[in-house]
């Protein structure tokens, strides 16, 4: 299985795991898929590959996590693009609701926080969907081909779309029972098509992306003593207090997805190798 076809398994487990429970009316919630389904077929996927394309890793406190994720996205020159999920689950009746909440105690909306987490670190940032409707058949195409209804179980939605539906909308609430459907384009295209990146955007190399204390260091031993030069340890700090503010105000994901263009092994010691 390549990285494409897992991202195309994955959001297919998804929607029939909702649509099954839909039916069932189980309840469910964002934390559950993110973790139990999604992180859970990324490490099967690894576990059972010598060398792999994919990684993923869980927060070191799941305890104070949410639903929402990270990617890390391989530019092909083991630089990489950060993208910034915001998970959501679809309801029963086929709609989204709330998405006009504020941020904790902020009095901010929940999309204009997410827009400067992502301005804070150089990302990208998308609302990431789970969809699941029983009722709904439906085919298209993208970049990467012919697609079902099923690639919508882990859909993309630009913030601004949202924003501007809820701008609209004073109920934020996205869908209707009237006409069942999902929303969002198959997340797919993140790993069978080449991304497009906002331009300007930070690229993150393996050093910098272990300067994140929310997560374990994947790339580099955290013992591992050497000469470090001033630029550095400019670029340290820089990161690190990105990355404690944007986790203070509130972004703390479950966990986190590195994609490599290159294939990567895991060492005696733990560490990724790409």
């Amino acid at each position: 299985m390549n990285k494409c076809e897992l991202f195309e398994f994955i959001s297919e487990q998804v929607w029939d795991f909702i649509c099954r429970n839909h039916v069932r009316n189980n309840r469910l919630n964002e934390e559950g898929i993110s973790r139990q389904t999604i992180l859970d077929q990324i490490q099967n996927y690894v576990e059972n590959q010598h060398t792999f394309n994919v990684f993923a890793q869980k927060a070191r406190n799941e305890v104070n996590t949410g639903g929402d994720l990270e990617i890390f996205l391989d530019n092909g020159q083991r630089r990489f693009y950060r993208i910034l999920l915001q998970a959501k689950l679809m309801n029963v009746d086929c709609c989204f609701e709330h998405l006009n909440r504020n941020s904790g105690s902020t009095g901010r909306k929940q999309y204009d926080t997410l827009k400067s987490f992502a301005t804070q670190s150089g990302s990208d940032a998308y609302y990431l969907m789970y969809n699941g409707c029983p009722d709904y058949r439906g085919a298209d195409y993208d970049c990467a081909g012919y697609y079902s209804e099923k690639q919508f179980g882990c859909a993309i939605l630009e913030i601004d779309e949202v924003k501007k539906h809820c701008e609209d909308n004073s109920t934020g609430t996205l869908g209707s029972s009237r006409d069942k459907k999902p929303f969002g384009k198959p997340w797919r295209f993140l790993t069978c098509c080449d991304y497009q990146y906002l331009s300007g955007n930070k690229l993150y190399d393996l050093s910098e992306i272990d300067m994140d204390p929310y997560f374990q260091n994947l790339f580099t031993p955290p013992n591992l003593i050497s000469f470090i030069t001033p630029e550095q340890i400019r670029r340290t700090q820089l990161n690190e207090n990105n990355n404690d503010i944007i986790h203070k105000d509130g972004w703390n994901p479950s966990g986190r997805i590195i994609i490599s263009k290159y294939p990567m092994r895991k060492s005696n010691d733990g560490i990724i190798e790409i």
